[in-house]
């Protein structure tokens, strides 16, 4: 895996991993990615090629540079004008240039789902790390005890929703014997959900397992609403706000307890990309520490195409005072085939685009460069190799489609280079990524 940056960061103060230029031992030359014309370069010289669109290796992936900085600016805007922190999820992109764009804008930290993630983010001087898992194996806690040893300056916060799953970290850090204790979040569930203590009894006995620990202390609570039934309307967000006011409620009831004892402040962290305005306007209560409320949507870096795009608060629609979200992500891709009236053929599958929630969306066809009626042409299905068209009878073999992806987190882990082009289709930049 190679572990160089694209000159894209502003920060004065960067890891030589994110230098322009660096490479470490096992740099990959631009000759193994397979969108990038000759001549091979290092990937933080791709901008500086004179590339435009036209110059890619069909089927592509690209991200529009300026929507990019622009979601990211404006995500840091919001998140600050309603008074919330966030550490938005690494794992949508895992790319250390967008990493760093992140923490330009002023992120608090980031999140992660792996020990392994966390490790990456440590390389590109992420000093504060929510690990939005739980940890219970011996060579994940490990990993994570010897990535603190080596870096002193590091926090990270991982997940625990049991007293097993406590007293399981705690038994593996004893043997470890870390310098310092971990900090750790509780996770409150939903039943019929996916991990997390169900009910305010059961994680209060998670935490005080937590707090008798000699190696670990509660940092806070977490949760993720997202796993609610998705809709903007009242049978929807009343069992989100009801479950925001409970972890909220937890919150003060180990507080009561006095189970934040060790800490400066007190974590309340939720927020995807479909409710982050009900986690702004949850309850806060009064506790004995400042309350930080954290939100950890990755996939406003990129927002989405068509009906799936979601972050409400800075959709289009919403008509807010800041502005809209931007969505970043295209697939490029060539009709190859017409084999009867009405099927086409298009030469990019499921290694090149995410198929789990949605299909991409046909934005616009090309023809020799110029724009031809794209109306009704559809993806249908994608196999490995091939995009399955439904269309009029306008496509002819050759058309180049351009394409928006939905579900940002398996569009990225599908490319470890992705070009960035301007308005203008030059190619400006590329943005690594370190599935």
């Amino acid at each position: 895996m190679q572990r160089y940056c694209a000159d894209m960061t502003t920060s004065t103060e960067r890891p030589a991993a994110c230098e322009p230029g660096h490479r470490s031992d096992r740099t990959v030359p631009t000759s193994r990615y397979r969108s990038l014309p000759d001549p091979a370069v290092d990937a933080a010289e791709v901008g500086a090629q004179g590339w435009v669109l036209d110059d890619l290796l069909l089927p592509a992936m690209v991200l529009r540079d300026d929507a990019l900085r622009h979601n990211i600016a404006l995500h840091a805007q919001w998140c600050a004008s309603v008074g919330v922190s966030q550490a938005p999820h690494a794992k949508t992109h895992l790319s250390p240039e967008i990493v760093r764009l992140q923490l330009d804008s002023g992120a608090w930290g980031m999140t992660v789902a792996t020990v392994h993630q966390a490790r990456l983010l440590a390389e590109v001087g992420v000093q504060r790390i929510i690990l939005a898992h739980q940890v219970v194996d011996a060579a994940n806690v490990r990993a994570l005890a010897r990535l603190l040893e080596q870096r002193p300056d590091l926090t990270v916060m991982p997940l625990v929703d049991s007293v097993a799953g406590a007293r399981l970290l705690d038994a593996h850090l004893a043997r470890v014997r870390p310098g310092r204790r971990i900090p750790v979040l509780v996770e409150l569930g939903v039943p019929g959900g996916r991990t997390g203590a169900r009910g305010l009894g059961a994680l209060e006995a998670v935490a005080r397992v937590v707090h008798e620990s000699e190696r670990l202390t509660l940092a806070g609570v977490e949760g993720f609403e997202g796993i609610l039934p998705v809709g903007r309307g009242a049978e929807h967000l009343a069992p989100v706000d009801s479950y925001l006011a409970r972890l909220a409620e937890a919150a003060a009831a180990l507080d009561a307890h006095g189970l934040f004892a060790d800490v400066e402040e007190v974590v309340v962290t939720a927020g995807g990309s479909v409710f982050p305005d009900r986690v702004a306007a949850m309850p806060r209560p009064a506790l004995s520490r400042p309350l930080r409320v954290v939100v950890r949507s990755g996939g406003t870096v990129t927002h989405d195409h068509g009906p799936d795009a979601a972050y409400p608060p800075l959709a289009p629609e919403a008509g807010h005072p800041l502005g809209a979200l931007r969505p970043a992500l295209e697939l490029w891709a060539a009709v190859v085939s017409i084999p009867e009236p009405g099927l086409a053929l298009a030469a990019f599958g499921k290694r090149d685009a995410p198929y789990d929630a949605r299909l991409p969306e046909v934005l616009e066809v090309r023809r020799d460069g110029e724009p031809v009626d794209a109306a009704g042409v559809v993806v249908d299905r994608v196999n490995d190799q091939h995009g399955f068209l439904r269309h009029d009878g306008q496509l002819e073999v050759g058309d180049v489609l351009r394409m928006g992806p939905t579900h940002p987190c398996t569009a990225f882990d599908k490319w470890p280079l992705v070009p960035l082009v301007d308005d203008r289709d030059a190619v400006v930049g590329a943005v690594t990524t370190w599935f």
